[in-house]
């Protein structure tokens, strides 16, 4: 009889081991306090460990997956990132601002000389019409002369004015697509910061998934 009640005794003890380990290793789950920092541990396949979720401010130590801790770490490098990243961005307009403003005065004042350039050129053009008609109107030599030397100069200065219209056109056309380079700059700027966070709320969301409580 004492034996058969030691036996049962024994089997009671055996079968509360049993059923205590998988209640324990049940208990470990996201956000379960623990009291060994960096502790790991295995549930269902999945590793835990005992550590402090970087996601939260004066976090105590808890068992987070190893999924949590990597999408939590991912996340606070992520915002640490993306502030220094629109800090630099938003250093940025001001300069873009600068450039912009000073490309169109620039602008402006090419496009004064150009108008200068292009009267200059069709009044040279229309006293070479005219100096031609005077010259095909000439009756004596030294007439010829004079009216064919001056035809020669009109035509150097149409030459001269004819490139200086081009440079400055050229000049310009330079300048505007500087100034589309920055506006397009300025526009990366002001809307990066928004693109940001909205990419770190989307690792934000993923990380909480993952470090759910009881997951």
């Amino acid at each position: 009889m004492r034996k058969l009640i030691s036996i049962g005794v024994a089997l009671f003890v055996v079968a509360g081991v049993m059923t205590a380990i998988p209640a324990s290793a049940a208990t470990i789950s996201n956000g379960v306090k623990c009291t060994k920092l960096n502790q790991t541990t295995k549930v269902s396949g999945r590793k835990y460990k005992c550590a402090k979720n970087p996601m939260v401010t004066n976090a105590k130590m808890k068992w987070l997956s190893i999924d949590c801790l990597i999408a939590a770490n991912n996340f606070v490098r992520a915002k640490r990132d993306s502030t220094a990243i629109a800090e630099k961005y938003a250093a940025q307009i001001p300069v873009i601002d600068l450039g912009i403003a000073n490309e169109t005065a620039n602008k402006a004042e090419i496009q004064l000389k150009l108008d200068e350039a292009n009267l200059r050129l069709t009044a040279a053009k229309a006293q070479l019409e005219t100096t031609k008609a005077e010259l095909a109107a000439a009756t004596t030599d030294a007439n010829k002369k004079i009216l064919t030397t001056a035809v020669g100069s009109i035509n150097t200065a149409i030459s001269s004015w004819t490139a200086a219209v081009r440079a400055y056109t050229s000049k310009i056309n330079s300048i505007i697509s500087n100034i589309r380079n920055l506006e397009s700059a300025k526009t990366i700027a002001v809307s990066q910061p928004t693109r940001l966070a909205t990419s770190v709320a989307s690792i934000k969301e993923t990380a909480q998934l993952l470090c759910t409580r009881g997951l």
